[in-house]
């Protein structure tokens, strides 16, 4: 597969995992109850973002020839990737929406950055 179309997978995955977490949170934000199908959906997208992120994204670091030894920037998404798999777990607990907003926000920003200017290159 071409190089960017790893790209477009890796957001469209981005996107489904957002779009699972922001429903939670901004239904905790609301102060209403989660109804079942809201949940179901936001699992799913959220499973789904991420697997989509996952494999997207070992497929870019392949087409780079970054497989064989990851660079400390990978191991940085990485991270960031099982943060944000943990983060629904806050969104369907936490009941202060606009920190786990903002701690959201946050990791986005931080693996923008860090694909973006690729530190410990």
């Amino acid at each position: 597969m071409p190089y960017e179309l790893y790209k477009v997978f890796h957001l469209f995955g981005l996107f489904l995992l957002l779009s699972g977490l922001m429903a939670l949170i901004f239904a905790r934000w609301n102060q209403s109850e989660v109804k079942p199908r809201l949940r179901k959906f936001s699992m799913i997208a959220h499973g789904v973002g991420l697997v989509l992120m996952l494999v997207s994204g070992f497929g870019l670091l392949a087409r780079l020839g970054l497989v064989s030894g990851l660079p400390l920037w990978a191991y940085i998404k990485i991270g960031i990737w099982l943060c944000m798999g943990a983060a629904i777990s806050l969104a369907k607990r936490y009941t202060k929406a606009p920190v786990s907003y903002g701690l959201i926000i946050a990791l986005v920003t931080l693996a923008a950055w860090t694909a973006i200017y690729k530190p410990g290159v």
